[in-house]
């Protein structure tokens, strides 16, 4: 286990074993996990598909994977998850134990991606938290990904029952792609509006877009919001009302 790579695996069967069937996959459908590690989920996983694909990035793991496997007929790919795009048509169910740093970069690069099914995904608790956030809770990441997929938590896991214990709980929750396409201008506008969280969404939106303060209370009034609002207490509809009315600026 390389310590660079920020590794932490699961060591309880019955928790890997409640990820799995939480998860709801079909069977039937091909399954892509990313960061087997040792075989936490694996272990379970193997044993419900006979189309599975692992991805691991640490070239150290990949055979005792196969080792460990040999009776099995599956697929092992050394590559890595914040750039790998999946090379069929199929439709593919995602799962794994994601590294704390690339969680988030590990999600955007897969829920764009059109043979993806679902994703169930073990994070930072806190970022888990971010993901299925409800009104008055928002981040960018929170809208981003609830604008294109249905978000649902599952599990909160103590950090004792992984191995290096990790200094925070984890949380594992479901992503499923609404099958919208990606608008990189709508992601933009966001992304830039949530720029000054903690100010009200008036001068967020003003200073992240450099509109004056005249051009954004018009396009709140257009948009019937509150201008002392700040941008996390904003519905998901509320903001894709705010796009629509900023692109006839």
């Amino acid at each position: 286990m390389k310590k660079k790579l920020g590794q932490n695996f699961l060591r309880n069967a019955d928790i890997s074993q409640k990820i799995v069937e939480l998860s709801d996959f079909d069977p039937l459908i091909k399954i892509l996990e990313i960061g087997p590690g040792d075989g936490a989920l694996t272990d379970m996983l193997i044993k419900l598909s006979s189309n599975l694909s692992l991805l691991e990035y640490d070239s150290d793991l990949i055979l005792p994977l196969k080792n460990k496997y040999k009776k099995y007929n599956f697929e092992i790919i050394n590559d890595d998850a914040r750039t790998y795009k999946i090379n069929s048509n199929s439709k593919t169910n995602i799962i794994g134990n994601l590294p704390y740093y690339a969680s988030n970069i590990i999600i955007r690069n897969f829920m764009f991606q059109k043979p993806v099914n679902s994703m169930v995904f073990t994070v930072q608790k806190e970022v888990g938290a971010q993901i299925v956030a409800g009104n008055g809770k928002k981040s960018y990441l929170s809208l981003l990904i609830q604008s294109y997929c249905e978000v649902k938590e599952l599990l909160i896991i103590k950090n004792t029952e992984f191995f290096p214990v990790p200094k925070v709980d984890s949380m594992t929750v479901k992503i499923t792609p609404k099958a919208i396409a990606n608008n990189p201008k709508y992601n933009d506008f966001i992304r830039k509006s949530f720029s000054n969280p903690r100010k009200k969404i008036l001068n967020s939106i003003s200073m992240g877009l450099s509109l004056s303060s005249e051009e954004v209370k018009a396009l709140l009034s257009f948009s019937n919001i509150d201008e002392n609002l700040r941008p996390q207490h904003l519905s998901l509809g509320d903001w894709k009302n705010l796009y629509e009315k900023f692109k006839n600026l």
